[in-house]
């Protein structure tokens, strides 16, 4: 199967193309220059210029359209997906399939809703605000860049999403991992409405090509970027306009005593956020905390755990595995082999059928990092109110927590993850579907890109 696995604005023409090859999908690309890339931005403002003058309401009725085809799983472009994608990102089919419903499902007409609001409506974006002084008036940037990464489809479309929004044009470099998700996803766009399909360019390239990044980098009006501290850290040093930069970032669960009662819904539920994406994303679980002196004991919420695991590896199959991966969780296992066999309070629980998941039991509660690919590491504590002084070395790299407890505890838990740097509390079970408002990092990427105008002089009518 050959593919094309880039979009750009129907004027660009007269490149070259290159191929690049997963298993028995072969995705034929642009081979992309500085001049290339400068033709495109030139191209993008242009296109940009004509997008200002859309309504932010209608814009996004647009782009709920293109969701709800995507929700379809009889659109070309969607099966066209479903077909690469296992190749691509080597996530399984089925994996493929309900993670696109799950990516797809959380672009809803009342979700754009809710963002246009955070701008009152959308009104700040075509004029200033306000009869009296001060009036305010929101201005979104000409050009986005944005550097994705990571092999999840969906992964930093938030971002591209909001730049349409707010009339900004979008070059989006793809992610080595998965360079065709974003690509498909763009020429729906442009099928849907050819205008805003001007606005959106996107492109693979080698990481760590500087003359490529500078020609983005000293044309665009903003850059988000996503990638390991390492990467984030030098994209920073080389951008000189507005940088935003997602970095490292580890989730975690916790459960308490008084629903344990309910322990193997709650355990089943964790399994599922452990399972999605082979839990590769920033809001995947690594270590589930389980209170004790409840109906039964963090070991054995572990061995429901692994259950669940095993009943998810039926429905949704792992992916395949690279020998670098392979050999860290194998190398992973025996650490903690290791550590019972040295009288430490260690259970493993691992998959009959080789690598497809692991669960680890271990009484020591400092949080632990997994290694992916559905490996849990569940942890007993005392009491859940411990878990601030356990996580406050973690605090700059916390992401999410899905939790069950009582609603009567949910405030007073929620606060205390609030202060060890948890920027999304939600039910355990829901981790992977963040609403499109999140504030991921603690920030809202819709203010983040807006820049604001202030007017505090008398305007005529």
């Amino acid at each position: 199967m050959t593919i094309d696995a880039y979009h750009l604005p129907a004027a660009v023409s007269g490149f070259e193309t290159e191929s690049l090859s997963f298993a028995e999908v072969t995705l034929r690309v642009p081979r992309v220059t500085p001049s290339l890339l400068a033709e495109v931005i030139r191209h993008l403002e242009s296109a940009r210029e004509r997008l200002r003058k859309r309504r932010a309401e209608d814009i996004a009725a647009v782009l709920a359209e293109v969701f709800r085809r995507w929700r379809d799983r009889t659109e070309p472009l969607r099966l066209a997906a479903e077909a690469a994608l296992p190749a691509v990102t080597r996530f399984s089919q089925g994996m493929v399939a309900h993670g696109l419903d799950l990516v797809c499902g959380g672009y809803r007409p009342e979700a754009f809703k809710d963002v246009l609001e955070a701008l009152g409506g959308g009104d700040a974006l075509e004029g200033f605000v306000g009869r009296r002084t001060p009036s305010s008036r929101a201005y979104g940037p000409a050009v986005t860049a944005h550097v994705l990464a990571g092999n999840i489809p969906g992964v930093g479309l938030p971002g591209v999403v909001t730049s349409i929004l707010l009339g900004s044009a979008s070059l989006v470099k793809t992610a080595s991992a998965d360079p065709l998700f974003p690509a498909l996803w763009a020429a729906s766009v442009a099928r849907q409405d050819p205008v805003i399909g001007d606005c959106l360019a996107v492109l693979t390239w080698r990481g760590g090509r500087t003359d490529l990044e500078a020609a983005v980098f000293d044309r665009v009006d903003a850059v988000v970027a996503y990638g390991s501290d390492r990467t984030i850290q030098d994209l920073r040093a080389r951008v000189r306009c507005r940088f935003l930069g997602h970095g490292h970032r580890v989730s975690l669960g916790a459960v308490g005593r008084d629903v344990l009662s309910q322990a193997e819904e709650i355990a089943d539920r964790a399994a599922y956020d452990a399972s999605l994406f082979d839990q590769q994303g920033c809001l995947s679980p690594h270590c589930v905390y389980v209170e004790e002196g409840g109906s039964i004991g963090p070991r054995d919420f572990a061995a429901l755990v692994a259950s669940a695991l095993a009943r998810w590896a039926e429905r949704l199959p792992p992916g395949s595995l690279t020998p670098e991966e392979a050999v860290a969780i194998r190398t992973f296992r025996a650490g903690y082999e290791a550590r019972g066999l040295a009288g430490k309070d260690v259970t493993l629980f691992v998959s009959p059928r080789g690598l497809d998941w692991t669960v680890i039991y271990e009484g020591d509660p400092a949080f632990t990092p997994s290694c992916l690919f559905r490996t849990v590491v569940v942890k007993p504590v005392p009491d859940l109110a411990e878990l601030a002084s356990l996580l406050r070395p973690w605090g700059p790299y916390l992401q999410a927590a899905g939790v069950a407890v009582t609603a009567e505890r949910a405030g007073s838990l929620a606060d205390m993850l609030g202060q060890a740097g948890v920027s999304r509390i939600c039910p355990i079970g829901r981790m992977q579907m963040p609403p499109l408002t999140w504030h991921q990092d603690g920030r809202v990427l819709l203010q983040d890109l807006v820049r604001w105008t202030d007017v505090e002089i008398e305007r005529g009518r």
